[in-house]
């Protein structure tokens, strides 16, 4: 059951990055947070970060619902027309934020792995530093972006996607990893 729970939780973060748009988006965001906030619930803690963690899913799920009637192009373009969309944007990244926050709290604090409980509360541990210093950064960072000279600002922006793209595909691996630690069975 862990397993489909770690499975869940890869899937949802992995199309999340993805963000396919054929025509529509393939896996809209609420899809993403509801197989995020369900392979929660498989982990099976039950503790008080797990049930933050859910809930914190879920409710980026709702507010992520706007998204569904809305083709990435033209939120861009509504983000760069309206202060409103770009407040909404932040809210999600700090949502964003939060709920990988939350994650990694339950996957320190109430998730025994039946294998290198020692080693796998390390990488989390190392993986929380870096992945939140990282993303706090780029996060704060974003609104001072706007009153940038272009250059700079086009400079920095490019190294904050990448920045974000490898903690991300980083925090992933890391999942990836912690999920193998699980038997088949369980």
């Amino acid at each position: 059951m862990k397993r489909h729970g770690f499975k869940n939780i890869i899937i949802g973060f992995f199309f999340f990055l993805l963000d396919i748009h054929i025509f529509i988006d393939v896996l809209p965001d609420p899809v993403d947070y509801l197989l995020i906030g369900v392979g929660i619930v498989k982990l099976g803690t039950g503790g008080l970060r797990a049930k933050k963690a859910e809930m914190t899913a879920y409710i980026l799920m709702v507010l992520s619902l706007p998204t569904l009637f809305l083709s990435g192009e033209v939120l861009k373009q509504m983000q760069l027309a309206s202060l409103e969309w770009v407040l909404y944007g932040f809210v999600m990244s700090i949502g964003d934020l939060i709920l990988v926050y939350f994650i990694f709290l339950m996957l320190l604090h109430e998730l025994e792995y039946p294998i290198n409980q020692e080693e796998n509360h390390n990488r989390v541990r190392k993986m929380m530093i870096i992945y939140m210093s990282i993303a706090l950064s780029i996060t704060f960072l974003q609104p001072f972006l706007l009153n940038m000279e272009q250059n700079t600002a086009m400079v920095l922006g490019i190294m904050s996607i990448v920045l974000f793209l490898i903690v991300h595909i980083a925090f992933l691996v890391l999942l990836r990893v912690l999920h193998k630690t699980f038997p088949t069975a369980s």
